[in-house]
């Protein structure tokens, strides 16, 4: 400091001073504020979750679906994700069909992964649904058809591109409750009248006649699907 005000006084005696010399002080390093950085990663929420028993299967890395096409809210805490196994029961119908069909009383938040390329997904309950889509081949599905007391009030987690029915309680046959509300029972030929509840052959004649074509696999159970990962390729079959 010293030095740069002797410095100025020598150039002052010899050439004169003028307002146009100014002596400032070093002030070190220009600093630029940046500013803070912010974390705007939107909270999608916890993964959906099951009703089925765990298996080494649920370990599995599930990718999750993008492009929210219908908000789900406020996730609510149905316990640790669980994969369904139906054991000796899976069955698949119709390897080549693109219609997969799943019916409950209850309803609940699950994930269904489309591990194998399917385009129409069927659901009753009577209970709302809040359902997620994940997958390889997700971005094959082109609609999800939801009836049932529970369809109004149901949502879906799925890339934008999928379209979403809520198709509320349209009229049935007469082999069980006369109108689409839930589905409690897939034994053969059983009508679950005391439920309200539709059987399973009237499940399978309203979205056979929906989507014109065979299934690929059926799933019903009476339990919530709460929890549940639904692996397409696996097949479906029938719980209490």
């Amino acid at each position: 400091m010293f030095c740069r005000v002797l410095l100025a006084c020598v150039w002052c005696v010899l050439l004169g001073c003028s307002n146009d010399v100014v002596v400032e002080v070093d002030a070190g390093p220009l600093r630029v504020d940046r500013g803070v950085t912010l974390d705007v990663t939107p909270d999608l929420g916890n993964e959906p979750m099951d009703a089925g028993a765990m298996d080494d299967t649920s370990a599995m890395d599930v990718p999750a679906a993008k492009d929210v096409a219908v908000d789900r809210g406020a996730p609510r805490d149905i316990g640790p994700p669980r994969t369904l196994t139906c054991g000796v029961l899976a069955r698949t119908e119709d390897p080549t069909s693109d219609t997969v069909l799943l019916g409950n009383e209850a309803g609940g938040q699950f994930t269904l992964v489309i591990d194998v390329p399917v385009a129409n997904i069927g659901i009753i309950a009577r209970g709302p649904v809040d359902l997620a889509l994940a997958g390889e081949f997700v971005g094959g599905v082109r609609v999800v058809h939801v009836v049932g007391e529970g369809s109004m009030a149901s949502t879906l987690y799925a890339p934008v591109g999928v379209r979403f029915e809520r198709a509320g309680t349209p009229v049935a046959d007469v082999t069980g409750a006369a109108t689409m509300t839930c589905a409690s029972d897939c034994e053969a030929g059983r009508v679950p009248g005391d439920r309200g509840c539709n059987s399973a052959a009237q499940v399978r004649t309203y979205f056979q006649r929906f989507f014109g074509e065979s299934r690929r696999m059926v799933h019903l159970q009476t339990s919530s699907f709460d929890g549940l990962y639904v692996f397409v390729g696996r097949g479906g079959c029938c719980l209490p």
